[in-house]
């Protein structure tokens, strides 16, 4: 199964997603994206420090989400606002959903972009549980 994770600038969220996914999902083929990524710029300090801290590989640089990507099996987006731009865009793909969403969690993964470690490191253990559900459910 083809994942990705997609957030807005694909340095903070979806590259820790990608990141712990890879992990826990090693069968699969995950990668991550961003809405409005700055190809190869590079991902935040903190997301970075973080997984090197967790031993979890280090995702290269931010990549654009694109038309190509959705050929994904499953295409997971850190918030609805994430969402809504994939589907504006592309004609509503029936394989995209929230993260939260696909795991019938309520809520989003906030953005922790100019925050703390400690408000990156949040996101990392809130992203750690949602990825748990995930494999969960795709193990059914």
């Amino acid at each position: 199964m083809r994942i990705i994770f997609v957030c807005t600038g694909n340095t903070c969220r979806s590259p820790m997603a990608e990141s712990i996914a890879q992990s826990k999902l090693p069968e699969h083929d995950v990668a991550s994206r961003g809405i409005y990524a700055m190809d190869g710029q590079a991902i935040s300090v903190h997301s970075k420090s973080i997984l090197i801290e967790n031993k979890l590989p280090v995702p290269r640089s931010a990549t654009s989400f694109t038309e190509l990507d959705l050929e994904a099996d499953l295409i997971l987006t850190m918030g609805q606002s994430h969402k809504m731009v994939i589907q504006q865009q592309y004609g509503f793909p029936s394989n995209v959903f929230t993260l939260n969403e696909y795991v019938e969690q309520s809520g989003e993964v906030t953005d922790p972009y100019g925050g703390s470690k400690t408000d990156y490191l949040k996101i990392f253990n809130e992203l750690n549980i949602l990825i748990d559900s995930l494999k969960n459910k795709i193990l059914k």
